[in-house]
């Protein structure tokens, strides 16, 4: 099963990444792969990508990053930070 989420406009609150990123966590546990539309993102702040991906990535590892979560429509610049965020909480020998 599929769930996306779509969002809009600037994201930059880590409470609101945290609560998000708690909803994806019960989505997973449901066996849900969940989409993040994020074609109507004008930005995205590295505290938030940080919030939901890099501790996402930290709790879980890459492999379960790669199959919950599919991020669509995202500028190069959201890309980026979302990358950051994931490289930054890797495991050193992981990267």
């Amino acid at each position: 099963m599929t769930k996306t989420l779509k969002y809009k406009g600037s994201l930059a609150n880590r409470t609101t990444a945290a609560k998000e990123r708690a909803q994806i966590e019960t989505l997973a546990r449901q066996g849900e792969t969940v989409i993040l539309d994020y074609s109507d993102v004008i930005s995205l702040s590295g505290s938030y990508a940080d919030e939901l991906f890099g501790i996402f990535t930290q709790r879980y590892g890459a492999q379960a990053l790669k199959t919950t979560i599919k991020v669509q429509g995202a500028s190069s610049t959201v890309a980026r930070a979302i990358g950051l965020a994931i490289q930054h909480r890797m495991p050193a020998n992981a990267a």
